[in-house]
């Protein structure tokens, strides 16, 4: 029966039903966007707040990050999304041909500039200057514990994040999101100039190791915590399929306020 029902029936049908649950003060999402909503929520605040007119996508991959901000956070701003896989790289500088406001930019960050070897995994989505640890988890029903295994690999060439900074505009409307399975704190550590003047980050912390070196969540908020941010939020990305527990978390955090000096009131 429903398959005899247009398009444009359903567009009509699903419009009556979100105007219907905007009048009782609800909102009406697919179930495929309830996975991404709360971190785009955030996010979108977040945004409007410090008034993010950049972010920097470190870790690229395939653009996922790029389409959940233009699709989900609504995002119109300057995106710099940086994937050292030459492979992903040729794609993306693809993909961003029909948007003016993307740049990709083909080299890694890390702690130093030069050239270090990337392992390229089964599935690209885990590629990463790290070996994989022996013990990984499953990371659902149907995942492939392969999936987290070297293929092969390629040398890539590595800037610091201060490096490629130098020309943007203003630090202080940039957002900078890490992604770089394992490596963040290496990221990190190549950038005391930008993360100084940056308002905003994400950063992806782990409470089981798919990497070998990986840090704990403890060493990933404690180094970021040092560098003079606050957590705002954590955001679950993966969890163990047959044991439930937690593997990584986005980890949203803002730059600290320093507490005011107390005000000395004279005494009688």
């Amino acid at each position: 029966m429903f398959s005899s029902i247009s398009g444009r029936t359903v567009k009509l049908i699903r419009r009556v039903v979100e105007l219907a649950a905007n009048a009782l003060g609800l909102e009406l999402i697919a179930k495929w966007r309830t996975y991404d909503k709360p971190l785009a929520d955030t996010l979108r605040e977040m945004f409007g707040r410090l008034q993010i007119s950049t972010v920097l996508d470190i870790g690229a991959n395939e653009g996922q990050y790029y389409e959940f901000l233009r699709q989900h956070v609504g995002f119109t701003g300057i995106i710099h999304s940086f994937e050292p896989d030459p492979d992903l790289a040729d794609k993306l500088i693809a993909k961003s041909a029909i948007d003016p406001k993307w740049k990709i930019h083909p080299v890694a960050l890390g702690p130093s500039p030069g050239k270090l070897e990337m392992n390229i995994m089964n599935t690209p989505v885990f590629n990463s200057f790290l070996a994989p640890s022996k013990d990984q988890p499953r990371l659902g029903e149907n995942h492939d514990l392969n999936s987290n295994a070297v293929r092969t690999s390629v040398l890539v060439e590595v800037k610091t994040l201060d490096d490629v900074t130098t020309e943007l505009a203003d630090l202080k409307t940039t957002y900078v999101k890490i992604d770089t399975q394992g490596f963040d704190l290496q990221v990190l550590a190549g950038g005391p100039r930008t993360v100084n003047q940056i308002p905003a980050l994400q950063t992806e912390v782990s409470f089981r190791s798919l990497y070998v070196g990986s840090p704990t969540f403890q060493e990933s908020l404690e180094a970021f915590g040092k560098a003079g941010f606050s957590v705002v939020d954590f955001f679950l990305v993966v969890s163990d399929h047959e044991s439930m527990a937690a593997v990584e978390f986005d980890c949203v955090m803002v730059r600290s306020h320093r507490t005011p000096p107390a005000v000395q009131t004279a005494t009688a």
